[in-house]
C-alpha cells in the first residue's frame, strides 16, 4: 500500500539516499578491478605536453572548452603553443654515445662544407650575408641518419664522412661548444612528427637523434597551431634573437617531419673596444663606389697580421681565448665577389701558418644584422639534388609513402659592438610525404557545384555556389 503524508515522502526520501550509497559502491569496486582478459597495453614511448617557460602545466587538456580553460587560467596563448595539442615524446635509448675528439679528418669534412655553402649563399648577394654553417651541418646530419640509396650517397658527399662517424664527432663538439666557461653557446636540436605519420618514423631514427644530438622530440597536428609551437621553439631556443622561422600556412598538410636545430653565441672581447674610441660618422666606401656613414669601433687587435695575395686581415680574441673574431678585407682592386671565390680551407689555413705577430689596430662598424634563406636550390647544387625531388629516399626517416625534402629555411641574426658579439642561428628543415593513398587539398574559393546523394549516389539536392 503507498505511503502518504510526510512520513512516506521521508522513508522514500531514505530509501532513494540508500540505492544511491549502494550503486556508488558498486561503481567504486567495478573501476578497481578491471578484467583479466582486457589488460593495459604497454607503451615504450612516453608522451607529455611540452614544456614552456612561462608555465609548464599550461597545456590544455583535449576536449576542454574554451571557457573552462580560462576559468582554470589555462588558454592555448597562455604558454604560446597555439593548437596546444603538441606532446613531448621520451625517444632516446638512455645508452651514452660514443664521441670522437675534432681531428683532422672532420676539420676538412666541415671546413669544406662550410666554405661551399657560404660561397653559394654570398656571391652575387646584393646585401649583407650571414650564416651559420655549423647549425646547417647539424641539422642536415640529422636528416642524413634517414637516407637511404642515392639520397644517402650523395648527402655523405657533401657533408662528408659516413652517418655514423658524423654522429660521433658531432656529439663530442657539441659537449666541447657547449661546455666552455667564458663563452655562452647554446645548441638545441629537435624532431617534429605529424600525428598522422607517428608510426611510420622508425625508432631507431629517432632514438640517434636524441642519444647524439641530444634532440627533442614531438608529436604535432602540422597545422597553424603547430606553427605557434614551433616558434615558441626557436624564439626560446634563441634567446630572443630570432622570433619565428616559419609563418602561418606554411606547413602542408602532408608535412610529415620537421628537424631543427638552433644555437646562440654571447661572447665578450677579451679586450673591449672603448667607446670614447669610437670614431662616429665615418665614410663606408661601398662595393659600388658610394659612401655611407658609420661608426667604427677602434681598439687593439690580437697580435695576428693575415696577409696573402687575396686578403689583410687580423683576429680580436673573445674572453678565455677560445674563441676569435676574423677580419678579412680584400686587397684593393678585388672585388668581395671574387674575395669570396678565393675562400676555402686551404687558403685559411695557409692564411694562419703565415700569420706575422704584429701589433694591429683595429677599426670595425658595429653589425647587427638578421639573414635568412631556403637553401634547397643551394644544396641542390651543392651535390645532394635527390633529397628534392621525386627520387628522394628516406625510407629510414620514415617508411610510408613517397617523401622528399621540402624546404631548408635557414635564419641568423649577429650583433657586434664595443663589448662583444652575440649571435643565433636556426636551420629548419621539413619532410613531405606523399602518402599512399595520396593527401590532396581542395579549396573551395571559386564558384563550385554541390550535391547531396542518396546511397545510389543519385542526387536528392543539386546546386552551385558562386
Amino acid at each position: 500500500m503507498r505511503r502518504s503524508g510526510p512520513i512516506g515522502r521521508g522513508l522514500r526520501r531514505c530509501t532513494a539516499v540508500l540505492l544511491a550509497l549502494a550503486m556508488t559502491v558498486m561503481l567504486a569496486a567495478c573501476a578497481g578491478n578491471p578484467k583479466d582478459d582486457a589488460p593495459a597495453k604497454e607503451s615504450t614511448t612516453t608522451v607529455s605536453p611540452v614544456p614552456t617557460e612561462k608555465q609548464e602545466n599550461a597545456v590544455p587538456t583535449p576536449g576542454t572548452d574554451e571557457r573552462e580553460q580560462k576559468e582554470n587560467g589555462k588558454t592555448p596563448d597562455d604558454n604560446g603553443q597555439g593548437s596546444g595539442v603538441t606532446e613531448k615524446l621520451t625517444a632516446g635509448s638512455n645508452a651514452a654515445p660514443e664521441k670522437k675528439a675534432m681531428d683532422e679528418t672532420m676539420r676538412e669534412a666541415y671546413a669544406n662544407f662550410s666554405y661551399r655553402l657560404f660561397k653559394a649563399c654570398a656571391q652575387g648577394e646584393s646585401g649583407n650575408c650571414v650564416i651559420s654553417p655549423f647549425s646547417v651541418y647539424t641539422a642536415l646530419a640529422m636528416l642524413a641518419n634517414g637516407a637511404k640509396g642515392n639520397t644517402a650517397t650523395q648527402m655523405d658527399s657533401v657533408l662528408g664522412l659516413t652517418p655514423e662517424t658524423r654522429n660521433r664527432y658531432l656529439a663530442g663538439w657539441i659537449s666541447s661548444l657547449t661546455g666552455q666557461k667564458d663563452v655562452s653557446f647554446t645548441c638545441a636540436d629537435s624532431v617534429w612528427i605529424s600525428k598522422l605519420f607517428r608510426t611510420a618514423v622508425p625508432d631507431p631514427f629517432l632514438a640517434t637523434c636524441a642519444d647524439y644530438y641530444m634532440a627533442e622530440v614531438y608529436a604535432a597536428e602540422m597545422n597553424d597551431g603547430t606553427v605557434d609551437d614551433v616558434n615558441a621553439w626557436v624564439n626560446k631556443n634563441t634567446k630572443g634573437m630570432i622570433e619565428k622561422i616559419i609563418d602561418k600556412g606554411d606547413l602542408a598538410p602532408d608535412t610529415s617531419v620537421i628537424l631543427m636545430n638552433a644555437i646562440t653565441l654571447d661572447a665578450a672581447w677579451e679586450i673591449p673596444f672603448l667607446q670614447e674610441n669610437t670614431l662616429t660618422a665615418a665614410d663606408f666606401t661601398k662595393e659600388d663606389g658610394t659612401t655611407a656613414k658609420v661608426d667604427l669601433l677602434r681598439g687593439e687587435a690580437d697580435r695576428c697580421y693575415l696577409e696573402n695575395d687575396t686578403f689583410i686581415g687580423c683576429t680580436k680574441s673573445y674572453k678565455g681565448g677560445k674563441y676569435r673574431f676574423v677580419a678579412l678585407l680584400p686587397k684593393e682592386g678585388i672585388t668581395l665577389d671574387a674575395a669570396v671565390a678565393a675562400l676555402d680551407g686551404k687558403t685559411v689555413d695557409g692564411l694562419f701558418a703565415g700569420a706575422a705577430a704584429d701589433e694591429v689596430n683595429l677599426l670595425i662598424p658595429k653589425i647587427n644584422d638578421a639573414y635568412g634563406k631556403d637553401l634547397c636550390d643551394v644544396l641542390s647544387e651543392l651535390g645532394m639534388p635527390d633529397a628534392f625531388g621525386a627520387t628522394a629516399d628516406f625510407t629510414g626517416l620514415i617508411t610510408t609513402g613517397e617523401s622528399y625534402v621540402d624546404s631548408v629555411v635557414h635564419k641568423t641574426f649577429l650583433s657586434l659592438d664595443n663589448q662583444g658579439t652575440r649571435a643565433a642561428a636556426v636551420t629548419y628543415i621539413s619532410v613531405r610525404t606523399l602518402s599512399i593513398s595520396r593527401l590532396h587539398t581542395i579549396r573551395l574559393d571559386r564558384p563550385f557545384i554541390y550535391m547531396i546523394v542518396d546511397e545510389n549516389n543519385l542526387p536528392v539536392f543539386i546546386g552551385t555556389f558562386q
